[in-house]
């Protein structure tokens, strides 16, 4: 079959639509951007992304957004390339970041042991960029979560306050009720500084029972005995500034930038930081237990992992290290401090025999970690009654710890609570293995969405510093 052209006698039809086809593509293409490249309202739209990144707290600077907004102004072809090449590589390090994949792993510590999925920025950029969804791609890029969404919207708002000046310190004076004075005043504008219910500080303030209520607040969002009182604790804390606080919130978003976008529905939450253990379901907190997690120098790793067995009566491998440390000489002055305490050489590594004596308690909660570190039991419960409950070795004692295991085993098919506690009673180890795995989660937050307003904590194993140094020195080079 042929087609008669004048002027070019007859051709092929089969060549003939190759050529138009070609020349389709070429003319499709003309105007398209190449591939990786952006134009027009994409680049702005980036460059304002970028420049918004303080806002999730990373260093103002970071990625290299002064000088792509400066070769932006330029119309010449190599300061538009330059640009170019310079937004994909600050536009790929932001979305690694916003996964938390920012900071080199070989920088962490290795107790910082959460680290969130592989996300392969560069091929997701692209992806957008092909689809013409650019916009879409840049806007989804920060964690969605409302504990981060949340932080974030404070975080601006505790700059603001460090901005105009922070707030008063409050001094030492008479907080009873009835009492005036300067020391009252300042309490009162320091409260409503983060307390919307107490409104504007009027003229000559009151310690009245509407004070003392916002100060039972601030002491409830800080982990502190909810007296009423201004006390030197509650001093200490109302006293750390405003621009201290956001540095805690500014690394606090980092670690939630950590947690995978796919929070599981049911799980259990521990906040070595806080000392709790949430028990979400559905999405919602569940049960709230208190916690002792590890002390300064023996502190509770970051990791995620899942709950697969729950031991009943388990018996206490000690670690060589405590064993060589604190037992052994514990045994050497005071001979029979061993079988006192249902201690035994097995195999040449001490063992606490199963039973109430034991360090783990009578129920322990297993997940596979790589250091070595769970949740269990204690017969030693003054821990739960203190404001502040970093005691342990690393591992963490959960308050109520049988009931929460009793809860857990008791959905696992042919268990009933009767069952449970025939088990416990026996005294022999069992370990149930759970049909439907719990993940759960160690983290370390220092400030945390709680009751429409941020809670804080002292930050006892120093890592908020050290994450932001190792934040500022990486990003500010980005």
């Amino acid at each position: 079959m042929s087609i008669a052209f004048r002027g070019l006698g007859r051709l092929n039809t089969l060549p003939l639509l190759l050529i138009l086809a070609a020349l389709a593509l070429i003319l499709a293409a003309c105007g398209r951007p190449a591939d990786g490249v952006m134009k027009g309202a994409d680049v702005e739209h980036a460059i304002e992304v970028l420049d918004a990144a303080p806002t999730h707290g990373f260093p103002q600077g970071a990625f290299n957004t002064k000088r792509i907004a400066e070769l932006s102004q330029s119309e010449d072809g190599k300061a538009v390339a330059e640009r170019d090449r310079l937004l994909r590589a600050a536009l790929i390090s932001y979305a690694e970041a916003q996964h938390g994949l920012g900071l080199p792993k070989a920088s962490l510590p290795k107790d910082w042991g959460m680290r969130p999925k592989a996300y392969d920025a560069e091929a997701e950029l692209d992806a957008a960029i092909k689809a013409g969804k650019v916009r879409e791609w840049l806007d989804g890029l920060a964690p969605t979560a409302p504990a981060y969404r949340a932080l974030q919207e404070a975080y601006g708002r505790y700059l603001k306050v460090a901005a105009a000046g922070g707030w008063p310190e409050v001094p030492e004076g008479s907080f009873t009720p009835g009492a005036t004075g300067p020391a009252v005043d300042a309490l009162h504008r320091r409260l409503a500084a983060e307390d919307a219910a107490l409104g504007e500080t009027p003229t000559g303030v009151v310690f009245d029972p509407a004070l003392a209520e916002a100060v039972r607040r601030f002491q409830a969002a800080h982990g502190l005995p909810t007296t009423g009182q201004v006390d030197a604790a509650t001093r200490t804390e109302m006293n750390v500034s405003a621009m201290g606080r956001a540095a805690q919130i500014r690394a606090n978003l980092e670690r939630l930038r950590w947690l995978p976008r796919d929070e599981p529905a049911t799980r259990i939450d521990v906040n070595s930081a806080a000392g709790l253990v949430d028990y979400v379901v559905d999405g919602k907190i569940s049960t709230r237990l208190r916690a002792a997690a590890g002390k300064p120098g023996d502190e509770t790793p970051i990791l995620a992992s899942t709950i697969d067995s729950i031991v009943i009566n388990p018996p206490w491998n000690v670690p060589e290290g405590i064993a060589k440390e604190e037992l052994y000489p514990k045994e050497a002055a005071n001979p029979g401090y061993f079988a006192a305490n249902d201690f035994e050489e097995i195999d040449g590594r001490l063992v606490q025999k199963a039973g109430p004596k034991s360090a783990l308690g009578l129920v322990k909660f297993d997940f596979d970690n790589p250091y070595a570190v769970y949740l269990h039991d204690t017969p030693s419960k003054a821990a739960f009654s203190q404001t502040r409950r970093a005691v342990s070795h690393g591992c963490v004692r959960v308050e109520h710890a049988v009931g929460f295991a009793r809860m857990l085993v008791t959905q696992q098919p042919g268990w009933s609570a009767s069952r449970f506690d025939e088990v416990l009673a026996s005294g022999e180890t069992t370990a149930v293995k759970l049909t439907k795995p719990t993940p759960v989660r160690l983290m370390y937050l220092t400030a945390f969405p709680e009751n429409g307003r941020i809670a804080f904590r002292p930050d006892v194993y120093r890592w908020d510093a050290e994450l932001l140094r190792l934040m500022d020195g990486h990003f500010g080079k980005v």
